[in-house]
């Protein structure tokens, strides 16, 4: 993702903010954000810079003026939260009611009840929205480790499994606890196979890298019976009560012997944990 020398120092100067961030008790994010109009820096904040549990939009949107902030753009760190306690404003409502122009967004917020909504109130208002690069958004969720962790939406068992998919038509089932999910997979060829599931549907997410990376399931596409899924993707199945990640590690589509075989890691997550 290439990116414009002067946005990216505005990101810089955003997550280097974020850093400053002082927490009123608890595993609270480190928040920096930073506000451009015409071109120049306007402000900057961080999480507590103007008291105890003051988001960063929210000090800086009161330091700056609501009315300087009309086609402004806003760097942040952290998705705008979406929702606060009576009588506090969440900060997607600042931004929206200042008539800010763009917003560029470094790390999605992790708690699945915010997750992406502030996002979409932003969008459906009319901002543009944009995410920071790769580099930049890593560096931000390693800042805020202990704040991801505590929303860490895995219930428990990750494993491994290799095994023979031209053997039981293709199927490999997944347990943990009361959540049954059963895998089905497909020859496609070497380095990739298709990830099958006539009753729930499959999905796929080709960007995350890791399991932590996926903060909600349910967010993702489940309208195809089958995807193809490459060496080093992650496909994933559900059931009434679970979803399985999987991380494909290697096919082997015929050795010239007819040996097949597909090598995976998994992950299962319980839907109780995005209910709310």
């Amino acid at each position: 993702m290439s990116v414009d020398p002067k946005i990216r120092a505005f990101m810089r100067a955003s997550v280097d903010a974020g850093k400053k961030s002082i927490s009123e008790g608890g595993v609270k994010p480190k928040v920096g954000i930073v506000i451009v109009k015409d071109g120049e820096l306007i402000g900057e904040s961080y999480r507590g810079e103007t008291g105890d549990g003051r988001h960063a939009e929210f000090g800086l949107v009161d330091a700056v003026g609501p009315e300087n902030l009309r086609g402004t753009t806003v760097f942040t760190t952290l998705e705008p939260c979406s929702q606060r306690n009576h009588p506090k404003v969440a900060c997607a409502t600042h931004l929206i009611n200042a008539g800010v122009r763009t917003v560029y967004v470094g790390m999605y917020d992790p708690n699945p009840a915010i997750y992406l909504v502030g996002w979409k109130m932003l969008q459906d208002a009319g901002i543009v929205v944009r995410d920071y690069p790769d580099d930049l958004r890593e560096e931000i969720r390693s800042d805020n480790r202990e704040f991801v962790q505590s929303y860490k939406l895995s219930i428990g068992e990750r494993g491994s499994a290799r095994f023979d998919y031209s053997q039981n038509g293709g199927k490999y089932s997944l347990k943990f606890d009361d959540i049954a999910i059963e895998t089905r997979w497909t020859n496609r060829g070497s380095g990739s196979i298709y990830a099958v599931s006539d009753q729930y549907h499959v999905a796929l997410n080709k960007y995350a890298n890791e399991f932590d990376e996926i903060d909600n399931p349910g967010s993702l596409d489940w309208a195809n019976h089958a995807v193809p899924v490459s060496e080093g993707q992650i496909g994933l199945f559900r059931s009434e009560n679970g979803y399985a990640l999987v991380m494909v590690n290697k096919v082997i589509a015929g050795d010239g012997k007819g040996h097949t075989e597909l090598q995976f890691d998994y992950e299962i997550r319980s839907k109780k944990q995005y209910e709310w």
